[in-house]
């Protein structure tokens, strides 16, 4: 069993649990909003059934009506709840990673409320890992529309703190279930009979997914437009969330590199305070006194990114410098989140 954390200094939000989440599932299913954890980030959640509910999350993000939210629900029993039809291909990749941090995009459920899929004819489906997460979501018994638990474009929470920091008073209750696991957004792909496109990496990485089908359906093609894969252009409509092209932005300005030069970025950024997010080993010629942070692998990259930014910030620096892990695996998506925090800004 999980236990609380100690309350949280000033925050006036009741928080709740795992073996005491009834209170939030029933704020919940009467219209509220309720911040919970998954494996990914923290998300704020409301009934996908009332419309008024959903129209909360928008409002207390302050997030542009245009960009849908992903459905959450505890097992594929509640598919027939928020989708119209499941193609061979998601079955697949339902079978192979759910629960966990995989969103796939299917035709929606005429029930399922318009202001979910920014009036999309499709959803993207998400059954979360979370233990916390799990129970909480089949207490609810209705799909959950949520997206990340933070204002709109900043970075995404991965615990409650950093949540509630936003969103405290904002929200009906809270769900506390420690800090993610992951620290990015799950992979959200689209799914037809003869394709699956990938709108957002993840930890379900593109190699997983194309391994997984190629055995059982050969002829169904795994790909990335280029527009979208890259984080380069930002889709006039947007088919799933995070595809904007600024997101997951700190205070700080964010400026991505292969690798930092210590006496270039001295000259380019003086009089500024800045800090630098570095791969596998220091970078020379910062100066002593720069905040310096070095991620070990992909892997710990993704799971620290967020938390990262929001340190830099509280650092007091004007400027993070982040050097960009190899675009293979999970690489892949810590390069996509990077590169839509600076805002195409490269050095």
């Amino acid at each position: 069993m999980l236990h609380r954390q100690p309350p949280f200094s000033g925050f006036v939000t009741p928080v709740y649990t795992l073996g005491n989440l009834g209170p939030a599932a029933e704020a919940l299913r009467a219209g509220g909003l309720v911040v919970f954890p998954t494996e990914t980030v923290y998300g704020i959640g409301a009934s996908a059934l009332l419309d008024h509910a959903v129209a909360r999350i928008f409002q207390a993000k302050g997030r542009p009506q245009d960009n849908p939210l992903i459905l959450h629900i505890h097992s594929t029993a509640l598919l027939a709840d928020a989708v119209s039809s499941v193609p061979r291909s998601a079955e697949l990749l339902f079978e192979a990673f759910s629960p966990g941090p995989l969103t796939i995009v299917l035709p929606k459920a005429r029930r399922v409320s318009p202001l979910v899929t920014a009036g999309l004819p499709t959803v993207g489906i998400r059954i979360p890992s979370h233990p916390v997460a799990r129970e909480f979501l089949e207490m609810c018994k209705v799909p959950v529309a949520a997206p990340s638990a933070n204002i709109s474009g900043e970075p995404s929470p991965t615990s409650l703190e950093m949540a509630l920091s936003g969103l405290d008073a904002k929200v009906d209750c809270a769900v506390d279930g420690g800090f993610c696991q992951h620290g990015i957004e799950s992979t959200i792909v689209r799914c037809s009979d003869d394709e699956v496109v990938l709108l957002r990496p993840g930890a379900i990485t593109l190699e997983m997914i194309a391994s997984c089908l190629e055995e059982e359906l050969p002829g169904v093609r795994v790909r990335v437009p280029a527009a979208e894969g890259g984080g380069d252009v930002a889709p006039a409509r947007p088919e799933a969330p995070g595809m904007s092209y600024r997101h997951y932005q700190p205070r700080a300005e964010v400026w991505v590199t292969e690798r930092v030069d210590g006496a270039r970025t001295r000259k380019r950024f003086h009089g500024r305070r800045f800090g630098v997010i570095a791969m596998n080993r220091p970078p020379v010629g910062v100066g002593p006194a720069t905040p310096v942070y070095v991620m070990n692998s992909a892997e710990e990259y993704a799971h620290l990114l967020y938390r990262k930014l929001v340190w830099f910030d509280d650092q007091g620096c004007e400027v993070i410098i982040a050097e960009l892990p190899p675009p293979h695996g999970v690489g892949l998506a810590v390069r996509d989140r990077l590169q839509r925090a600076a805002g195409g800004q490269e050095l």
